[in-house]
């Protein structure tokens, strides 16, 4: 039986740091060769339903050196029209008994910057992209 690992063994003191500044409510837990960070009730946007979500992020191996790419989301999350937003339709990952969906939004070419980009930036991303209400 392995031991399970602490939150500072998984994850970068700045980017523990900025999740206990943010006051997340979040558990991070080694999963295949990812870390998962799972965010309790993120807020999102008022385009949004339901407006809180818990948020999945899957950090690579080596992160940050690597760049993270999706989020997941559950409950699962439509827009205030009934559709399911821009590629946020597929529901692939189980995690914690639970389903997630799959929001595919992926950093452009070249904009994650190894050893300078951390979880904050992840974060600041996918907020940008949730402002975008698609």
């Amino acid at each position: 039986m392995t031991a399970v690992a602490t939150l500072e063994e998984l994850l970068a003191e700045e980017d523990l740091q900025h999740l206990k500044d943010k006051s997340y409510a979040f558990e991070a837990e080694r999963a295949a060769e990812f870390i998962c960070v799972v965010i309790r009730n993120f807020l999102l946007p008022a385009v949004y339903n339901p407006r809180t979500t818990d948020l999945l992020l899957r950090l690579p191996p080596n992160f940050p050196m690597a760049c993270p790419d999706m989020f997941w989301t559950f409950p699962h999350v439509k827009l205030a029209n009934g559709a399911y937003p821009t590629t946020a339709n597929v529901f692939d990952v189980q995690f914690q008994g639970r389903q997630w969906q799959r929001w595919s939004r992926h950093p452009d070419a070249g904009c994650w910057r190894p050893g300078t980009d951390n979880l904050k930036t992840f974060l600041g991303t996918i907020r940008r992209e949730l402002q975008k209400g698609i």
